[in-house]
């Protein structure tokens, strides 16, 4: 299993990529991204980061949640590694549920996949925060479904703001595995 340093070393060298102009989602540009799926599809970073959620954010967010979700592409695999490993190490943590950029246009029709039970405590997760907006969607999503937002945890926070913006708006706290700060001078 990789240790945090291990973690850390591997983003550095994989999944930080530097150079003047790229695009950020919420419509920014800046001089280093992280292109966290190079990390999130390894099956040995994804346990331990998954570990990581269950035994920091699940355990000391102040409402326990009781499902894990977040907005899609971000969350779908680190949801779904968090619901194994919950089930695996027998914690209730009931499912995973991923809020789509927009309605299904066929079937179901759901902007919410895998729909939790009515008043569920949702535990956000998403590979990187930058401004928080992927994230205030998903959270949008659930609390508009009914849900409430018992934490938020990320791979990554870029330290753009993101994390005490969400903070202040869902009154739930927000961890992050890693910091901008901890890769160096960027």
């Amino acid at each position: 299993m990789m240790h945090r340093e291990q973690m850390r070393e591997f983003v550095a060298a994989n999944c930080l990529i530097t150079g003047g102009g790229i695009a950020l989602s919420g419509g920014g540009a800046a001089n280093f991204y992280f292109d966290c799926k190079r990390a999130i599809l390894r099956g040995d970073f994804l346990i331990a980061l998954a570990d990581w959620i269950l035994d920091e954010p699940f355990l000391r967010a102040d409402e326990r949640a009781n499902v894990v979700g977040g907005p899609t592409m971000g969350a779908d695999f680190i949801a779904s590694a968090v619901a194994i490993r919950a089930a695996q190490r027998g914690i209730q943590l009931t499912n995973a549920a991923i809020v789509r950029k927009e309605p299904k246009k066929h079937g179901t029709k759901n902007k919410i996949e895998n729909e939790p039970q009515e008043s569920s405590r949702i535990l956000i997760v998403e590979d990187v925060i930058t401004t928080g907006g992927s994230i205030a969607r998903a959270c949008d999503e659930f609390i508009a479904a009914g849900h409430s937002i018992a934490a938020i945890a990320a791979l990554i926070d870029r330290q753009a703001g993101g994390k005490e913006s969400l903070q202040t708006k869902y009154r739930a706290p927000v961890f992050s595995l890693f910091n901008k700060s901890d890769f160096g001078d960027l």
